[in-house]
């Protein structure tokens, strides 16, 4: 769970607080904030970050989503390199199966090699389609490592 935060009005010892309209830090080269336990960006409206470049967050673990009865994000993201590669041997598989065994199963009749190999062929060919799609699980605009 996330550290807690204390608000300003009940935080005990040395801080300053500015209550403005608007506040605006310029940093002519670059601009650094830093914090040694929490840094907090709260608003009740849009938070917006935006960068002419490359966004990097540098840290072990990311939680995006609310924080729901008190329980962080829980969900892990999916490593679509990974995931297509587990795919893509299952898909493999599946053409195996339907290529050299499934023609030669039984059906209720007895065995039916004719239909099953048409049967098969079909399936294999639904399954080349679904193969020839599994890049467009990745992301060209969020990595993950």
């Amino acid at each position: 769970m996330a550290e807690k935060f204390i608000q300003e009005d009940l935080y005990i010892g040395k801080q300053i607080l500015i209550d403005s309209d608007r506040l605006v830090f310029n940093g002519r080269d670059d601009t650094i904030f830093s914090s040694a336990n929490i840094f907090l960006f709260k608003t009740e409206g849009e938070f917006h970050i935006n960068a002419d470049g490359n966004t990097f967050i540098n840290t072990p673990k990311i939680y995006i989503g609310p924080v729901v009865n008190g329980q962080d994000p829980n969900i892990p993201a999916v490593k679509s390199d990974t995931l297509k590669l587990i795919l893509s041997d299952l898909i493999s598989s599946f053409k195996t199966f339907f290529t050299i065994q499934y023609p030669q199963t039984s059906g209720l009749q007895g065995p039916n090699p004719a239909i099953n190999k048409t049967l098969g062929q079909s399936i294999i060919t639904n399954l080349n389609r679904i193969e020839a799609k599994l890049d467009d699980i990745k992301s060209d605009k969020v990595f993950i490592r």
